[in-house]
């Protein structure tokens, strides 16, 4: 399927790591070297080659879980300002919600929310561009875990829960082996899962000067990012609404974008994009979403996507996904995760502040 994160950017900082991580392993690739070293601090990269690194590292380290072991190995200078701003802050909820704010400085795409679930925080991201990969995912979540036991220096913090999107590995038992928490594969979202109790926890080195310095400066380089996501996500926008009004057609989505049909169908080939890909994909990341909830039948669930008849849902998304909507829901319940979402941002008001992608 098509996949509008893959043409957006990611930091070039975490060249990096990458670099570090193969001196680590006594690994010498001159030309996978060459490449990572084109890369500048403040540089940023597509997914798509970011992508392409993470799994170039794991075809050399066949018996390692790279992109675990990567996230493990984040330090704030793979990160830049974003990195020291949250270890200056006073409390593990005041540095998530600038790593909110300011995720942009990391990734374009998705932005990490809070969902609120009895005495349980889950920071997820919805995939709303499309899916990322099983490596930068964990990546990602790994390397949230590795900040947050370095801003509370406890070493021996332990996530409750993670949910990665990509399907269940034959060696699913070396993450388990590896986080010591409980992991499901095959999920709606990206979610890391803790307890509730850690967002009030002191940050070891908070300094409210260098947060407020730091914080400025992170401002200003938000505030000159490019923004090429703009038109992928006004093209996503485009295709919500379409399906809402039960007219998912490049005709109406590109009346929506007030672009001509033939405007619409060339932007998209410049970007190797097309357009039925993409209404598929979007289609799915909602029924999952819809069937995760629990909350609405497979003929609603099948009328919001678009379709006049619930038979049709239930074949296009067997097609999408290879098991049928109320296999994929029982798969969920039998993996311990159809509870009720609350949605909610974190305990301060400084999420109305927040960078809208």
């Amino acid at each position: 399927m098509t996949n509008l994160l893959a043409d957006m950017n990611v930091s070039g900082d975490l060249a990096a790591l990458l670099l570090d991580y193969l001196a680590a392993n006594g690994l010498h690739l001159p030309e996978l070297e060459r490449e990572l070293r084109q890369f500048p601090p403040a540089s940023r990269m597509r997914f798509r080659q970011w992508w392409r690194l993470l799994d170039t590292l794991q075809q050399q380290l066949p018996g390692h879980l790279v992109g675990m072991e990567l996230g493990q190995a984040i330090k704030p200078a793979y990160v830049g300002v974003l990195g020291y701003l949250t270890l200056s802050c006073d409390t593990v909820a005041e540095a998530l919600q600038r790593f909110q704010r300011y995720q942009r400085l990391l990734h374009d795409g998705d932005t990490a929310h809070f969902d609120l679930r009895g005495d349980q925080a889950c920071l997820c991201w919805r995939n709303q561009y499309g899916p990322s990969t099983q490596l930068s995912d964990e990546v990602l979540v790994m390397g949230m875990v590795a900040n947050l036991r370095s801003m509370t220096d406890r070493r021996e913090l332990q996530p409750t829960r993670i949910h990665f999107v990509g399907p269940r590995p034959d060696h699913a038992a070396a993450y388990q082996a590896f986080v010591q928490c409980d992991i499901a594969f095959d999920q709606p979202q990206l979610e890391l899962i803790f307890p509730m109790e850690y967002l009030q926890w002191p940050v070891t080195h908070s300094d409210p000067a260098l947060k407020q310095l730091l914080e400025q400066q992170a401002q200003t380089l938000l505030s000159v990012l490019p923004r090429q996501e703009d038109f992928h996500h006004r093209l996503q926008q485009a295709i919500l609404k379409a399906i809402q009004s039960g007219e998912p057609t490049l005709d109406a989505v590109a009346k929506t974008l007030a672009l001509s049909r033939r405007t619409l169908h060339r932007r998209l080939h410049e970007r190797g994009l097309v357009f039925k890909d993409l209404l598929q994909e979007i289609r799915l990341q909602l029924a999952r979403q819809y069937l995760a909830e629990r909350r609405l039948t497979l003929a609603e669930i099948g009328l919001l996507l678009g379709y006049s008849e619930q038979s049709a849902f239930t074949r296009a998304f067997r097609q999408w996904s290879g098991t049928t909507p109320l296999q994929y829901q029982k798969r969920q319940q039998q993996g311990g995760i159809s509870q009720g979402h609350v949605v909610a941002e974190a305990t301060s008001p400084d999420h109305r502040h927040n960078d809208s992608q």
